[in-house]
């Protein structure tokens, strides 16, 4: 499965990207015509049309800024369609909303109220929820001025409740630092919605907003899964339902909300990649661990590998200190003075520098070990042997690295022997 851009005409600098998502399944396609008469300047905001299966409608391609087909297969995936227009999007903000409603007018300018942007200014970190009115009357064809809908005994409108799934506008880098749309397998399906990202964002401190109604979206009746006006939902709408939910919210998007989580249980790859670029590590030694493992972490075997060393190197430690020091202790009245400094400097000089842990990490020059007549040390990844009669070298400077009695490799064994090389010459 891969994305196709079919069309990329969108305003080089906009300052908000409406993610507008279908799944074969719009009946009209009325909501561009709202978004392209809105009373801002048009190059203000982009409209990223998402086709999660690979249909291509002549007039969306007309009417829409960015056009993509997601080429899905079986039931649909709405999260992935939503990270797709995320990765696509260029506005500060993002608004993931239903691509079949009315939208009023000033919508767009509302949103940079919102936000605080109505002059050139950074937006606030927000979560802003839109109401939307629903009724059971179908779409008007006569419908020109979107100030009739105001008219709530005219289109009788539903009572006003909050719906998390209709339209949710955020800052686009805080859905990328936050690992945008969940692709977890248990967002299958129509239990969905963009209040996944919404309510991670709540989790991780940032405060939730509804906007005021008087700029709420519009939404009328049209043959759904839910059976709006009676019409019974078939087999196949009724299995679009793919995973458990509460009261309409799918079941992982609640148990995130609950349990405060405010990351993906699965992250798409690259925005967890964007996310990881935008990091700033104050420091070297932190940057050999921020790279390490990928997104799914240490494997089992690396583990593994690492309760093995844990264990040797704990049981090392005991035998060192309960048996191998003692008699190293009592060597030397064992045998003469003499065997005992041959056998010490042999030691040394030939099996200790092979004992050492050369990956420990060193931001400063570290003095491993003495091996033939040189100090071996490690400064950052590379090693140097330096000859004891050499004497004092400061590493820290170009120079000191870069005097000409030094060995120098970035591979420990290499180094050993390069000076095992030099003592037979």
């Amino acid at each position: 499965m891969s994305e196709i851009v079919h069309k990329n005409s969108a305003p080089t600098a906009p300052r908000l990207s409406f993610i507008l998502l279908d799944w074969g399944c719009r009946e009209r396609f009325t909501t561009l015509d709202w978004l392209n008469k809105q009373d801002i300047p048009r190059d203000q905001y982009e409209l990223i049309w998402v086709e999660l299966y690979d249909r291509v409608i002549d007039e969306v391609m007309e009417k829409a800024d960015v056009v993509i087909t997601c080429n899905q297969r079986g039931t649909y995936h709405k999260h992935i369609g939503y990270n797709i227009g995320l990765l696509q999007a260029r506005g500060e903000l993002i608004c993931v909303c239903d691509s079949d409603a009315v939208f009023p007018a000033d919508f767009v300018r509302s949103v940079f109220k919102s936000f605080g942007i109505e002059g050139r200014e950074s937006a606030q970190p927000l979560v802003l929820m839109h109401y939307e009115w629903r009724t059971s009357l179908l779409y008007p064809d006569d419908l020109a001025d979107a100030e009739e809908l105001k008219d709530a005994e005219r289109w009788q409108w539903w009572p006003l409740i909050v719906n998390e799934g209709a339209c949710v506008t955020v800052r686009r880098a805080d859905a990328i630092r936050f690992g945008g749309f969940d692709e977890h397998s248990s967002y299958i399906g129509y239990l969905c919605g963009p209040y996944d990202l919404a309510w991670r964002l709540v989790n991780a401190g940032w405060p939730e907003i509804w906007h005021d109604s008087s700029v709420a979206l519009w939404h009328f009746a049209h043959p759904d899964p839910i059976g709006t006006n009676g019409q019974k939902a078939s087999l196949q709408q009724l299995m679009e339902k793919a995973h458990p939910h509460l009261h309409g919210h799918a079941l992982t998007a609640v148990d995130a909300f609950s349990t405060g989580r405010f990351q993906p249980l699965q992250e798409n790859p690259k925005i967890w990649d964007l996310r990881m670029k935008d990091r700033r590590i104050g420091s070297e030694l932190e940057s050999r661990y921020s790279n390490l493992t990928g997104p799914k972490g240490f494997s089992s075997w690396q583990v593994r590998k690492l309760w093995l060393s844990l264990a040797k190197e704990i049981l090392g430690q005991y035998f060192e200190d309960r048996l191998w020091k003692p008699i190293r202790n009592n060597l030397r009245g064992i045998v003469s003075e003499r065997v005992y400094r041959m056998l010490r400097f042999a030691y040394r000089e030939y099996v200790a520098a092979y004992r050492v842990d050369y990956k420990v990490l060193a931001e400063n020059p570290l003095l491993l070990c003495s091996y033939r007549s040189c100090n071996i040390i490690k400064f950052f990844d590379e090693f140097y042997a330096a000859p004891h009669s050499i004497g004092c070298l400061d590493l820290t400077t170009e120079e000191g690295r870069n005097h000409p009695g030094l060995l120098k490799s970035n591979d420990y064994l290499a180094i050993l022997k390069m000076v095992q090389n030099a003592s037979k010459q």
